[in-house]
């Protein structure tokens, strides 16, 4: 169900209940246009067809609040066609219920493009899913929020009782600044897409044109048919009157995949997919952009590497490339501890045409499967890891070869593959402690089968986000008391049920015990002294490994008090004398 902050950025009580049109305007998603809701029209020609019409014709119409048809893939590998459709809290009475939904699918195994080369079934994920809730930014007071709140509650099925629950962000947002380019000056923005076309056309926009652009957005939209008007001139389509048009139809995107297939040709009489000749989204969308040059400099900025920019500039790069699509400006969707620490975009995927450099290069000449170079990226698929940056600890960094940027700390990389790499294919790091267990982060488990996301955010939104009062804290604030990655084993173990350990996640001891503070980790570093280098240094004076979690406050021997600030590196000096020798208490 829906909830909110009392402390949310936007404004408190924004809650995002529905998404169906009353006092407030939030989409024409499910109208109704030539006999179909605009949902089928722009989505239809992504499912498969059969007998010349989408298989979404069959859960025509679309009703306000029910979301699109999602297939089960285990269920599908099976040869069966089971699809799952998510709601709204609302979706009963808009703008008055709230009414808990239930996770539509249960994954005990879930495929990842199983049946491609690039692909595999991850085994025993054990997961609720609750794919394509038809949520949008806007929330209940019309008021513009990316990051509203759902609670999670853990049901007893036999029962009907709660046993957990907590509140979590769902992100969504709409921003795309096409307008910036695609607009016209007569709309106020640059028209500088018309300087690059090399073609002739009608331009839209609202001063000139506003009776022909649908909805309510209408600069935003003018840049559409700008878009499609463009395309149309340079390539001899006829998408402009064919709206609305789903680029992916005929450009491959994994994102919109739902049933894992590949690029695929539907009947050319159709209407519907045809991708194995073309090249995919992202490659159409990073390259093409990424290659263009305006005064013998190319059109967005590059990003200067880690280490040879400021914060000012990182940040005017970024708002300048990623953020012009990537939601953006305003949204910022990198947003938790890395953004925190100075990561860019670029630090992980690349420039935009190292990230369009994918495996559908040689589509136009030959058509998929036999054109595709999987030596190549796989948008969506092939992504760099933790372990590309954090490959390795303090005593064993793993940082071999040329082109890596060392963070100061000695541990950490800045970058997530080499500078030399013209292709920016991601570090791995097989041997680090903090390298995944699957082919993406979001997808991999530890420590007994919690997912990582579990503990430490989502990709882009990893704990804690630097802003106090963000949605994305709330989560780990209601769960251990504090933001950032869920460390206190409390959280989910009873006080004190734990034996003394380095059996945590990634080798970590006990947190939070006073069992360990008080006498056990002298018997641990005796036994095993390196494993409390590993974090705390070689030295034992603290590495950013085993910075504090949370202001600490401890009472040691003789009465002292020691008080810990949050962020400070954990050093044996901080209560006791540094040991002399592994044999010294």
């Amino acid at each position: 169900m829906a909830t909110s902050s009392a402390n949310d950025p936007v404004g408190a009580g924004s809650i995002n209940t529905t998404s169906q049109n009353g006092e407030v305007y939030k989409s024409n998603f499910w109208e109704i246009q030539d006999a179909n809701t605009l949902a089928y029209g722009g989505y239809g020609t992504l499912y498969p067809f059969d007998n010349g019409l989408s298989i979404l014709s069959g859960f025509e119409h679309l009703p306000p609040d029910l979301g699109l048809p999602v297939p089960d893939l285990m269920e599908l590998a099976l040869g069966n066609l089971v699809v799952h459709q998510q709601v709204m809290p609302g979706i009963s009475d808009p703008y008055n219920a709230n009414q808990p939904q239930a996770f539509k699918r249960f994954d005990r195994d879930l495929p990842f493009f199983a049946a491609l080369p690039f692909g595999t079934t991850i085994e025993g994920v054990n997961w609720f899913a609750a794919d394509g809730i038809p949520l949008l930014p806007i929330d209940d007071q019309g008021r513009s929020n990316a990051y509203p709140l759902m609670t999670i509650t853990a049901v007893d099925k036999a029962t009907g009782e709660d046993l957990a629950s907590t509140d979590i962000v769902v992100p969504v947002a709409s921003e795309a600044d096409c307008v910036n380019c695609h607009g016209t000056t007569d709309d106020g923005y640059s028209g500088v897409a018309a300087d690059f076309a090399s073609v002739s056309f009608d331009y839209v926009s609202q001063a000139l044109n506003d009776g022909e652009i649908p909805g309510p957005e209408k600069h935003n939209n003018a840049a559409k048919i700008n878009i499609l008007r463009l395309h149309d001139t340079k390539h001899g389509t006829d998408l402009d009157n064919q709206r609305p048009v789903q680029c992916s139809q005929c450009h491959y995107s994994p994102a919109l995949d739902l049933a894992q297939q590949g690029p695929v040709d539907d009947d050319p009489e159709s209407g519907g997919r045809q991708q194995t000749s073309h090249v995919s989204m992202s490659r159409a969308m990073h390259q093409h952009h990424g290659e263009l040059m305006f005064a013998d400099e190319p059109l967005f900025p590059q990003m200067p590497l880690p280490g040879e920019r400021t914060l000012d500039e990182a940040a005017d790069v970024l708002q300048a490339t990623c953020y012009q699509c990537h939601p953006g400006k305003n949204t910022q969707c990198l947003r938790g501890a890395m953004a925190a620490g100075g990561v860019v975009c670029q630090d992980c995927h690349g420039s935009m045409v190292q990230v369009g450099d994918d495996f559908t290069e040689n589509l136009p000449h030959t058509p998929y499967p036999e054109g595709a170079d999987l030596s190549k990226r796989v948008p969506w698929g092939s992504e760099p890891g933790c372990g590309s940056c954090h490959t390795g600890d303090a005593l064993n960094p793993n940082h071999e070869g040329e082109g890596l940027i060392v963070a100061p700390d000695g541990i950490r990389l800045l970058q997530a593959y080499r500078s030399d790499d013209i292709t920016a294919e991601p570090i791995r790091s097989p041997a680090s402690r903090f390298t995944e267990n699957q082919p993406l982060y979001r997808l991999s488990t530890g420590h007994g089968g919690v997912m990582c996301e579990g503990c430490h955010g989502s990709t882009h939104a990893i704990f804690p986000n630097p802003m106090p009062n963000a949605n994305d804290n709330v989560t780990a604030t209601q769960l251990q008391g504090h933001s950032g990655t869920i460390i206190e084993c409390e959280t989910c173990h009873e006080p004190g049920s734990l034996p003394m350990t380095l059996g945590g996640p990634h080798g970590m001891h006990n947190r939070g015990d006073m069992r360990w503070t008080d006498h056990e980790h002298k018997e641990f570093f005796k036994d095993d002294p390196d494993a409390c280098r590993s974090c705390h240094g070689a030295d034992l004076l603290g590495t950013v490994l085993s910075a504090a979690a949370a202001a600490r406050h401890y009472e040691i021997e003789d009465n002292e008090i020691v008080d810990i600030a949050r962020g400070e590196p954990i050093g044996c000096n901080l209560c006791h004398e540094l040991p002399e020798d592994e044999n010294e208490d």
